[in-house]
């Protein structure tokens, strides 16, 4: 059974190997393997233990099922807010794809970013070659609104486009 709750400091690790895991499974050929396979871990969870450890943590759900941490969502609201509320992070584990997890991440994803900045868009960037990713995005409603050349934490360039949803409630469960 699927049960989302808040994430906190002490999920850091568990999120950061979330994280690694779904790089490694979806960025082969954006992201070089010996970055995936050898730093990502390791960054990944500096990058969560830092964002929880700063003055105003992120917003972040974690998915788990039967107890198990499948995937989590991270909001960064004010990253750029003329853009609108931003969608950091959407993973679940692979093997766990399918089962309507990042379906009730995203739901919850814009349920909050509704309640905290009512009329503002929703948006998220993905890796162009992220077919997968594109597809479910755009299967929900998302426009892209925008495609540019971004620097990737393995120190390497990609194409990036940027989903946004006009109006998040859109993928409130039951809407999407």
């Amino acid at each position: 059974m699927l049960a989302l709750r808040p994430a906190d400091a002490e999920d850091a690790p568990a999120i950061a190997a979330l994280h690694a895991a779904s790089w490694r499974a979806s960025y082969r050929g954006i992201l070089p393997d010996d970055y995936l396979d050898l730093r990502a871990a390791d960054e990944r969870l500096a990058l969560w233990r830092g964002r929880f450890e700063a003055a105003s943590p992120p917003w972040v759900r974690l998915a788990c099922w039967d107890g198990e941490p499948v995937g989590f969502v991270c909001l960064l609201p004010e990253e750029a807010p003329e853009l609108g509320v931003y969608l950091d992070n959407l993973h679940v584990l692979p093997g766990q794809q399918g089962r309507g997890i990042g379906r009730s991440l995203m739901a919850a994803a814009a349920a909050e970013a509704s309640r905290i900045a009512p009329g503002r868009p929703l948006y998220l960037w993905v890796y162009e070659r992220n077919a997968d990713a594109c597809a479910v995005y755009g299967k929900l409603g998302g426009e892209v609104m925008e495609r540019r050349e971004v620097d990737t934490p393995a120190g390497t360039r990609a194409a990036a486009l940027r989903y946004s949803w006009a109006d998040p409630a859109c993928l409130i469960a039951g809407k999407a």
